[in-house]
């Protein structure tokens, strides 16, 4: 599910790219793309949240390495209970907020100004992505603590 989450958010890149050519084109001509700021942040945040789950299953973020290289490995598995555990409780937190904001701005029938798109959609998308970035860290905090257990008992 998070790969194709994350071609998603490729494809959303590829329309930013777009967006921000044609822009650049349309100027050519003193008449920039209307809405394409507005475009370009949307497509962003849904780049961001749709990424986010995948880059953390392929372990592609950028993590601090220089000490936790020097632990056993028994002792960096607690530090990932304890990363995986805050990042959890953090991320869910977020997500399930972001998720009432969404139902907010849906009833409120919230758009953007120049092109009048619906912003609710976009939320509930940064709230999937992020209650799936939140699953993949409750997953890594389960495997951690197989891990701990496992080797605790050899």
């Amino acid at each position: 599910m998070a790969r194709r989450t994350s071609q998603f958010a490729q494809f959303a890149l590829v329309l930013v790219m777009l967006v921000i050519v044609a822009n650049i084109l349309m100027r050519i001509w003193w008449k920039p793309l209307p809405g394409s700021y507005e475009l370009v942040e949307i497509m962003g945040a849904v780049i961001l949240s749709m990424g986010a789950a995948y880059c953390a299953i392929a372990r592609g973020h950028v993590t601090v390495s220089l000490l936790l290289d020097k632990l056993s490995r028994k002792k960096q598995s607690a530090v990932d209970i304890f990363t995986s555990f805050i990042s959890f409780i953090f991320i869910s937190a977020i997500g399930w907020g972001l998720l009432k904001y969404a139902k907010m701005t849906y009833v409120r029938g919230l758009e953007t100004s120049p092109l009048s798109i619906p912003l609710y959609p976009v939320y509930f998308l940064v709230a999937a992505g992020l209650i799936m970035l939140a699953i993949t860290a409750l997953l890594q905090l389960i495997k951690s603590i197989t891990f701990l257990i496992n080797k605790g008992n050899h």
